[in-house]
């Protein structure tokens, strides 16, 4: 059972973008498959290098947009990403030092992707409409 789980109010309409956020709804839903079934620390640690490498990829690209459309909240919305991006440094730390990551940190993950999609990424996609 997936907990991330796509929908249209996610849809930004920039191609490129959309499919990037598909993929880490379906990188945090193995994520969390991977502690559900109880899976080793090794797939949990695989699923979590990937989620970091990709969301650096994705914030780099989304960033991108933001500055050939010149967006006036650019400076904000990197500090959301640098903010995430050492969240995730940080599980990746604690689960290198030994210390078991759990499902806890696969429903912060997602929490944070849709409040970000919702709140942050929308607003840029109003920007552009404007």
């Amino acid at each position: 059972m997936s907990i991330a789980i796509w929908s249209s109010r996610f849809e930004t309409g920039i191609e490129t973008i959309d499919a990037q956020h598909m993929s880490l709804f379906s990188a945090i839903n193995g994520l969390a498959d991977s502690f559900r079934a109880g899976s080793s620390q090794a797939q949990a640690r695989e699923s979590l290098a990937f989620l970091a490498r990709y969301t650096v990829e994705h914030f780099r690209d989304e960033e991108r947009f933001m500055r050939e459309a010149r967006y006036p909240y650019l400076a904000a919305h990197c500090s959301d990403h640098a903010d995430l991006a050492s969240r995730l440094r940080d599980f990746q730390d604690k689960e290198a030092s030994g210390k078991v990551v759990t499902m806890d940190m696969a429903i912060f993950l997602l929490d944070w992707l849709k409040q970000h999609i919702c709140d942050a990424d929308m607003r840029f996609v109003a920007y552009l409409k404007e």
